[in-house]
Order: C-alpha cells, then structure tokens, then sequence
C-alpha cells in the first residue's frame, strides 16, 4: 500500500511524525507507529530526521541513521517507502525514478602516440572490462599514470587523441559516439575544474549562464536549492566572483552545476585534488549521499581515508589494467593486506607480483535510460554564450587590448604619419587605418575559439549544446568588437584632424566608422576560420601575420598607384579580393561627399556643389572627341562621383558578405570537423 499523507508541506517549528499510526502526518504501512519524527533545528537552520525506536530501521540515501541532517533531494527510506525531501517538501519517489544507470564496459582499450619514443604508441587503457551496477558510488583508485582519469574521459565521451577500441553500455544500450541524447544526461567534472568556470563571473551569472546553455526552456532554476545541495549558502556566495572562492568552495559549485540537470550518472576525475582533508571528506560524504539518492557515481580519487564512503572501488594497475572490483573490504582480502599502503606499493612494483583478478561481464539486457527529451532555449544559449564573451573580454587586463589598444594605434598612425597637423597626407592615412582594422579584426576574433575548444567547448558539446549556437555567439561577438573598436579607432582622427584640416567633417565620421566596422569584421570572418583550423593559440598566432600580409601588399599605395603604375592582370584580380582596398577608396569619396553637404568649414576654391557631386559629364575618347551611341546617336554620358560612389559602396558590400559566407562556412565545417573527430568518427 502506498503511503498517505504525501506530498507534505514542512512548517518550521512543527515536528513531522512517520509511521503506522494514523494520528501520524505521514501515514506509511507496515510501518512502526511512530517511526520517524522530523524535527527543526534552529540552530543549524536545518531539519532533522530521528529514528528513535528502531535504530537503523530508517535509512537516508542507504545508510541506516539514528539522527541526521535532511539536505536538498536526500532520500528517506522506511518500511520500504522512498520519501524525497526537496523545497521544504515531503514526496514519495515513484519506483523507476529511484533506479540509476547501470554502466558495463567491455574490452576499453586506448593507446596514443609515445611522443618520446620514435613513432611507438603508448597504452593508456588495457582491455578494461568491469560492470558498475546502478546507484552505488564507485571510486577508481591506483597509483598515478595507471589509467584512472582516461578511463572516466573515455567513459564520459571526452575526446582522446589517440585510438580506442571496445564497447561501453549503458543499462544495455550501446553507447555511440555522438550521441548526444545519452551524453547530454551524463555529468562530467574535469580534473582542472577552473577550465568550467569563468573567473570573471559572479557565482549567480554562472548558474544563470549554465542554466541558459544546458537546462532544458521551462526548467526548474532554483539556485539556491542547487547550492544547499553542495552546502554553499546562497546568500554569502550568490554575489561574489568565481575567482575569490577557494578550491574547494570552486568544485562544490562545479559540483552544483552539474546536479542542475539532475543526471542519473557522474563521472568525476579528482574531485578533491588539492583540497584539505576536511573538504575532502566533505566531498567524498556528499556523493555518497547523491549515491544514496540513486545516482550512479565513478569518481577517479587518490583518497584513502574516506575509502568508507564508497561501496565499490575498482583498482587499475600499471599499464591501464583491471587490478580488481569490488568492495573496498573485499580489494584488501585480495592483495592480503591490512592497509591500502602496502596495496600502492604492490602496484607500483609491476603486475606480476599482483593476484590474478578476472571479472566475469556479460551484457545486460537492454533497458530504458532515463533521458530529458525537452530542448533548450536557442536564443537563451546563444545570449549566455554572448555575454560570456563580452565579460571575458572586458576582464581584467583585457580592456587595455580591447578597448584602448585602437586608440593607442590611431594616434600612433596619425603621428608616424605626420598627419596630426599636415592636411596632405590623407591617403597614407587611409591606407595604414584599412590594415590598421583589418588586423584588429583578425587578431582578436580566434582567441575565444582556439582557447575555449578543449575543455570548455568540450564540455558544453557533451551537456548537449549545439555547434550553431556556439559559432552563433563568436560571430556576433566578432560583429560587435568590430564595431565598437572601430569607432575608437576612428574618433581620435576627427579629434586631432578637425582643428587643422579643413576638409575633415564630423558628417563623414559615420561612414568612416561603418566602412572601418566591416573591414574589421571580414577579418574576424578570416581569424574564425584560422582559429578552427589551429590546434593551439601559438600556431594561430603564427599564421595570422601570413594572413595579414596580403592585405598589407596587395593595396593600392605598395601596389604603385601613387606613382602612376599599374599592377599586372593577376595581382589586379587579387587586389580586387583584398578587403582593404574598397575602404580605402570609400573613406577618400566619403570625405568628398562631406565636402557637398558640409560645406560650411570647407574653403571656396575646394568645396563641391550638389551639382558637381552628381553631374554626368560627356564621354569622350583619346583624341578628345565625344562618343555617341550608335543607335541614338546621343552623347554618352561617364559616371559622376555620386554613381560611382554608390558602384564603389555595393561592391564592398558584396566583398563582405562574400567573406562572411565563405569564410563563416568554411570556419563551421572546420569546426564541425574536428568535434567530430573528437568522438573517432
């Protein structure tokens, strides 16, 4: 019979009774009449549950209790009834939600290239054949270099480069590399939880950002909750940023993160490295606890004072093997020892002074998984991704070369020049303002991309956030830095320009600064695709002045335009693909048409009329005679400044979108390439 009484609404100050007898808040059959009793603790701020009949009749998350402190999602077991205590709530957890994941892995094994050897392989994991039943907490124990956290990377679809070979089965579906449906449900703690974090953030912008990513639109969101879970107050830790909490406070919040989603199954890789022993005790009883909630945890850990908290450990030996499996009781009756001392340094000796151990694993029959079917919000994604990006560049150090570094170089050219007060130097100064851009755009767009791809963008694949969206925040990213540097870029010219040149008008500045805007972002467009197809920041930052130079040589100033020459037909067709050529014919007739309708600073003898900007004059050929069209026989009629100006502003347009196209796309394949390489396919 199922219990009544339930869901119960917790009233502080109100003891809860459990049992049999029917004056009881929660009514439970089979029960003792009074078998448990729910009481507030004022000065803990917590409840407690007693079992004080019949100690060790009642269990919290498996573990017989007499007297013990209720968390968030804890599990309170009695006569066979599951009671889930969240939200200051009491609710009987149905049947299949108390199962977790049972996880048999068969024959993994993974070997990469021996970069201090000549060509061999080095074997990480040896056909590794274990099966981890559902709801206990496992721990991966053995001395260092053995396997341990490749095979949680192995078993959490983290990418490997090297081979792999083997199966591993989930409740008895294979899993499949680039399923996302079945590793988005996973939970995967790195060993360096800071590459998940961004030191920037406050610890609420990074719950709201985790939330905005990888829980599904409707979710539930309550942080604080998520917080309690891993025992961090909401309200000390809520405003201050990730940088200032200490290791330990950093991988209970990585911790929270993860138990966001609500997987059934965590995979951690020295969740308590370097911390001190009391938080690594604190660590290792809270995923006990989560263990107890039906959760199925592996945890890769050196740890052996709180070896008591696991129900399983698995012990690798050198060379990536199976030592054994099973209880930790169990593992010492094994290797005939008395302490795990003497274990470690059986293992470090070789495997032949080791027992033999073999563990029989057959797979089981296929089950259901549970799975959350429900998307995430696109535009949420995006927006966190977004704003991730902007914070991050505003970090720190990082406002110097983002923000002040183009004025810094602005002045700088208008110096090197000579151009603060000479007027006849403009088309020097529009050239060095084109590169100036385009490198600006270049340099800063592959960054995020290549520095963020392993763990971050790893990690965010495997919590199922979609390449599109990630690529869909670095070039909006990409637009708006082009945007906003180039208004600084531009603004110190007109500042120091306007006192001593009278042509510079401030109506020419918008088109100045649009025109510099997309030269900066065909070159963001550029940097994208180097940054996906770099494997490290160092090799983009090497290709990216062979990119630049291009742009450098093949404009019309180093091409001999000045000089009356002419480029040859091939470098004429490769100038035509270079961004910076279109600006700088644009900034010289924006400076113009602000000479016809700004004409007020403009002396007479330089100003254009309306007139003059848009007539057409007669087309004439070598010999100075006019030419007609042979049908009409009328005049024809050359370009004025305005149609040509118009004809200069539609081809750079179209340069720009065709660099967005080609090179976005070509970015994205990349990209998509490489990530899914990551899972061997």
């Amino acid at each position: 019979m199922p219990a009544s009484g339930l869901p119960y609404s917790l009233a502080r100050h109100d003891p809860v009774s459990i049992g049999s007898d029917r004056g009881c808040a929660v009514v439970i059959p089979y029960a003792d009449p009074h078998h448990a009793q729910l009481r507030w603790n004022p000065d803990d701020e917590a409840w407690l549950i007693h079992d004080d009949p019949a100690p060790g009749a009642t269990r919290v998350n498996n573990d017989p209790i007499v007297r013990e402190r209720l968390f968030e999602g804890d599990v309170i077991e009695i006569a066979g009834v599951r009671i889930r205590f969240a939200g200051n709530q009491l609710a009987e957890v149905p049947p299949d939600a108390s199962k977790g994941v049972r996880v048999t892995v068969r024959n993994l094994s993974a070997t990469i290239k021996d970069r201090d050897s000549d060509g061999r392989r080095k074997e990480l994991l040896h056909d590794v054949s274990v099966d981890i039943r559902e709801g206990l907490f496992t721990a991966i124990l053995g001395p260092s270099g053995c396997g341990k956290s490749t095979l949680i990377q192995r078993l959490a679809g983290f990418p490997l480069d090297g081979e792999t070979s083997g199966s591993v089965f989930l409740n008895g579906n294979r899993l499949v590399p680039g399923d996302g449906a079945l590793y988005s449900r996973f939970a995967y703690l790195p060993q360096s939880v800071d590459d998940t974090f961004f030191p920037e953030q406050t610890v609420e912008e990074t719950m709201e950002s985790y939330a905005r990513c990888h829980l599904p639109e409707g979710g539930i969101r309550d942080f604080a909750s998520a917080l309690d879970k891993v025992e961090l107050s909401w309200a000390e830790f809520s405003a201050k940023p990730v940088r200032k909490l200490s290791g330990g406070q950093r991988r209970r919040l990585a911790l929270a993160l993860e138990l966001m989603r609500d997987p059934p199954l965590l995979l951690l890789d020295e969740p308590t490295a370097g911390l001190d022993p009391a938080a690594e005790a604190g660590i290792m009883a809270l995923l006990r606890r989560l263990s107890g909630q039906g959760k199925t945890i592996l945890c890769a850990t050196h740890v052996l004072g709180s070896l008591d908290q696991c129900r399983d450990v698995i012990v690798m030996a050198p060379g990536g093997q199976v030592a054994f499996h099973g209880s930790p009781e169990e593992a010492l009756r094994h290797f005939g020892e008395d302490n795990w001392l003497s274990v470690y340094r059986r293992l470090d000796s070789g495997t032949d002074t080791l027992p033999p151990f073999a563990e029989e694993v057959v797979n089981p029959a296929p089950g259901a998984f549970p799975s959350d079917t429900r998307a995430t919000s696109r535009f949420g994604a995006f927006a966190a991704t977004f704003r991730r990006f902007v914070r991050s560049a505003f970090a720190k150090c990082n406002p110097i070369l983002f923000a002040r570094a183009p004025v810094a170089v602005s002045l700088l050219l208008l110096w090197t020049c000579g151009t603060l007060f000479d007027e006849h130097e403009d088309g020097t100064v529009f050239f060095c303002m084109s590169v100036a851009m385009f490198w600006f755009g270049l340099s800063g767009s592959f960054r995020n991309l290549v520095a963020e791809r392993v763990p971050k963008r790893c990690l965010d694949r495997l919590r199922g956030m979609p390449l599109g969206r990630y690529f869909a925040a670095h070039v909006a990213f990409a637009a708006l830095a082009a945007f906003f540097q180039s208004l600084l870029f531009v603004l110190p010219v007109f500042a120091f320009r306007l006192g001593h040149a009278p042509d510079y008008s401030m109506n020419a500045l918008p088109a100045f600064w649009l025109d510099l805007a997309l030269v900066a972002f065909c070159g963001g467009c550029v940097g994208l695709f180097v940054g996906a197809c770099a494997k490290k920041e160092l090799y983009a930052a090497w290709a990216l002045p062979l990119v630049a130079i291009p742009a450098l040589f093949l404009s019309q100033p180093v091409l001999g335009y000045e000089r009356g020459e002419k480029p040859s037909q091939p470098l004429r067709a490769l100038e035509c693909l270079m961004p910076t050529l279109y600006p700088q014919i644009l900034l010289k007739t924006s400076m113009d048409r602000a000479k016809v309708y700004d004409p007020g600073r403009i002396p007479p003898e330089e100003r254009y009329s309306v007139e003059d900007w848009t007539k057409r004059s007669e087309r004439r050929d070598k010999n100075g005679h006019v030419i007609k069209d042979e049908k009409t026989g009328k005049p024809l009629l050359a370009e004025s400044l305005s149609d040509k100006h118009v004809d200069d502003v539609l081809r750079f347009f179209e340069l720009v979108v065709g660099y967005a196209v080609v090179f976005l796309g070509l970015a994205c394949f990349v990209q998509s390439r490489r990530e899914r390489a990551w899972d061997g396919r």
